[in-house]
């Protein structure tokens, strides 16, 4: 018989391991999650766990008690159940960073919804399935052992000097310090680092970049761009620099990074939402399951990273 763990030891360490006992509701997560699927008329409470419906991170839906294999992926995205629903056996395990999918457009010029919801009939195939859904959001992003930017500084082989943007209970964005390099040379190791052939860049070119402020995911506050500005960043890291949601809000939002980007001296670098966010889960949290329990994660990444 394959080697199996219990979902409820592996959901207990991953609560510990993001200190979700301690954790407030995740700001975001719970205005979004009940929105979204509320307005699409997706009675999503009947499929997740009465503790994910409290604090929307955790265990969210919960399959059979035995786990033989864990995926990883950023968004529970269409894309990503259709490769896992076929690939998993009954007991498997996804963790996500994301509790729902979100489409922030691509820097070609096009716009879109933004929070896209998990429809009922998927919510049904997980649970007929016997599969497990785990999502961490904010505890996450703020993480210094597994975290989204924590994954990024340790890639970019920096080291941690501050933090900014205060995010649930603690700091999303990091600033650190790296062996110099240039704008080109930052943009080279992007491509390399997140497995992307399309990087935004904006602001302005420096030849000597030696202090870098990164953020997973939505980087598009300049009110937190220009903090990093004075903490001494000289180049600005994220996941979208531009989130390109249809609306007035997101028109009004773009204008400002535009605005922003065409006056600080950062170069400001953008590799995708989903890029950004996957890196932690198939370094950091891949190292920690392997640590932790001898397991090996399988990744599913998006097809398109620009969504």
């Amino acid at each position: 018989m394959p080697r199996t763990l219990p979902l409820a030891t592996l959901t207990a360490d991953l609560d510990d391991l993001f200190e979700l006992a301690d954790a407030e509701p995740d700001t975001a997560m719970r205005r979004h999650v009940p929105r979204v699927h509320d307005e699409a008329g997706i009675d999503w409470r009947r499929y997740v766990t009465p503790r994910f419906a409290e604090r929307f991170n955790g265990l969210m839906i919960e399959g059979r008690p035995e786990v033989g294999r864990v995926f990883v992926a950023c968004f529970p995205s269409a894309e990503v159940l259709d490769r896992w629903l076929p690939a998993a056996a009954p007991g498997d395990l996804l963790v996500t960073h994301h509790p729902i999918d979100l489409r922030n457009g691509h820097p070609s010029g096009v716009w879109a919804e933004g929070f896209v919801p998990i429809p009922a009939a998927r919510f049904a195939q997980l649970r007929d399935a016997g599969l497990s859904l785990y999502a961490c959001h904010a505890p996450m992003d703020t993480s210094l052992r597994v975290g989204t930017a924590a994954a990024i500084v340790e890639a970019l082989d920096g080291t941690i000097v501050d933090r900014f943007w205060p995010y649930g209970d603690g700091h999303a964005g990091l600033l650190c310090e790296v062996p110099p390099l240039s704008s080109a040379d930052l943009v080279t190791r992007a491509r390399e680092i997140f497995g992307v052939d399309l990087v935004e860049v904006a602001g302005r070119r420096r030849d000597v970049i030696e202090r870098i402020a990164v953020i997973g995911g939505v980087g598009d506050h300049v009110e937190e761009m220009a903090h990093a500005e004075r903490l001494g960043a000289q180049a600005y890291l994220t996941g979208e620099l531009h989130v390109r949601i249809e609306g007035e809000y997101g028109r009004r939002k773009f204008d400002q990074v535009r605005e922003f980007a065409a006056g600080t001296p950062m170069t400001l670098v953008g590799v995708s939402h989903a890029a950004s966010e996957q890196l932690v889960l198939e370094t950091q949290l891949a190292a920690w399951f392997r640590e932790r329990h001898g397991i090996e994660v399988v990744p599913l990444r998006e097809p398109e990273w620009w969504r």
